[in-house]
């Protein structure tokens, strides 16, 4: 009985300790701002696998436990270095994580959705942009072939550049095609693509049907400590630890 005892005392001393050390990691770890929390070592060896947790019990259903996201969802790429919001910045895939996009929070991101140019009324919240034929439609994916650096239908990507511009596309995906951080508006000359393969079907269905993909919002869902380890994590597929600096990417 005295054995089992003192096991017993030093389980409990061991849990103490293990606790005592958690709540001064957690609590150091959410004094920091986010970004100076990423280029700390100590702080993504201690975040980085609670954060995994986190994230294979919450995102993983979109995001896939690799992060590699799904291009039939929507769901984005947490492995590369093309941020559809942000700059990839552990600040920005915090406030996303605490926020959402699109989510019914009044500080999700939420400045813009894609317009669906087949619809009578494409875009509601604008309603003086016009619909396009579907030959229009054509015309536009011919001259996003060309922004690309794809080869495609001439005559066809010069009506596609000037319908691009009379429709207003410019004003969310630039001029030149190569989409604005700011709002969400992803860069269409880089040969990668939020939904589908990139094929001249994929990209002609989301001028036509729009697109306008939602990422729930977590705050008061999560802890500020969780929201923090998730945030981290996610901002580790993408880095090395501890350094501002991407690690090589595939794309």
């Amino acid at each position: 009985m005295v054995g089992i005892g003192r096991f017993c005392l030093v389980l409990l001393l061991g849990f103490a300790a293990w606790a005592v050390f958690n709540g001064r990691e957690e609590a150091r770890l959410v004094r920091a701002d986010p970004d100076s929390a990423a280029a700390d070592p100590a702080s993504m060896r201690f975040a980085v696998p609670r954060g995994r947790n986190i994230f294979e019990r919450r995102c993983a259903t979109c995001h896939g436990r690799d992060g590699k996201g799904s291009d039939t969802l929507g769901s984005a790429n947490l492995t590369d270095h093309d941020w559809l919001y942000g700059e990839g910045a552990a600040s920005d895939i915090e406030t996303i994580v605490m926020y959402g996009i699109r989510a019914p929070n009044s500080k999700t991101w939420r400045l813009a959705d894609m317009p669906a140019f087949a619809q009578k009324q494409p875009y509601p919240r604008e309603p003086t942009i016009k619909p396009l034929s579907p030959g229009d439609i054509n015309d536009v994916v011919q001259f996003l072939r060309v922004a690309e650096g794809r080869s495609a239908d001439e005559n066809a990507a010069q009506r596609g550049s000037k319908i691009y511009d009379a429709a207003g596309c410019y004003d969310c995906h630039g001029a030149n095609a190569s989409g604005d951080s700011a709002i969400g508006a992803p860069n269409l000359t880089d040969n990668i693509w939020l939904f589908g393969d990139g094929s001249n079907r994929w990209i002609y269905d989301s001028i036509a049907y729009g697109r306008a993909g939602v990422c729930p919002a977590w705050v008061g869902r999560l802890s500020a400590v969780q929201i923090r380890e998730v945030a981290l994590y996610a901002y580790s597929l993408s880095h090395s630890h501890g350094s501002s600096q991407p690690k090589a990417s595939f794309q």
